[in-house]
């Protein structure tokens, strides 16, 4: 058994005995508070532990994890900004080619109006028209074209009360400040 999980198994006893005394206590005299308090103190430094020993784990592991984050940033920023320019290239160049192909049909419709064209001519040359995929493959891979559905807020004023979210930071600091807002007050819990 390797050291960490010798120290994992002593606390896990210590605190498996504290809980049994918590489930335990019942408090009903000066004496048995007394002995509660005794209690809650020592939970608090098992508490306080079981935290020390966590971050001596923790922390280097969350210092490396950072470190790598800002050494790999500047790359996938990089990345990011040229994968976004190739993509708005061939979304710009697909858009082109869908532009072009609607003009190709609404000049084929318009000389089957005229009754210059058959429809089964212009049924014929609608079908010849180049148009593009919704997934293109090539030797090093795929792009697939799709559209996603997505909202844009074009007048705040008119979205419903029901889809407004309450800064509860600023409103908590606001009203503990002092500060009278309609429909929250301040009061005080006890917790131990």
């Amino acid at each position: 058994m390797s050291i960490e999980n010798k120290e994992l198994t002593v606390l896990k006893s210590q605190v498996s005995q504290l809980e049994n005394q918590a489930n335990a206590v019942i408090i009903a005299t000066p004496k048995e508070n007394a002995l509660a308090i005794d209690l809650k103190a020592k939970l608090k430094e098992i508490g306080q532990t079981i935290k020390a020993r966590k971050e001596e784990i923790t922390k280097p592991l969350n210092a490396a994890l950072k470190s790598a984050r800002e050494l790999f940033a500047p790359i996938e920023e990089q990345y990011e900004i040229a994968e976004n320019i190739v993509g708005r290239k061939l979304l710009d160049y697909k858009q082109k080619v869908e532009a072009e192909a609607r003009a190709m049909e609404a000049k084929i419709a318009a000389r089957v109006e005229k009754g210059t064209m058959k429809i089964e001519t212009a049924e014929r040359k609608i079908e010849q028209i180049p148009t593009m995929q919704k997934t293109i493959k090539t030797s090093f891979g795929s792009v697939q074209f799709r559209k996603i559905k997505k909202v844009r807020i074009t007048d705040l004023n008119l979205i419903p009360d029901q889809y407004w979210v309450i800064d509860e930071v600023k409103l908590r600091k606001d009203v503990l400040a002092g500060i009278v807002v309609p429909g929250a007050i301040m009061f005080e819990e006890e917790i131990v």
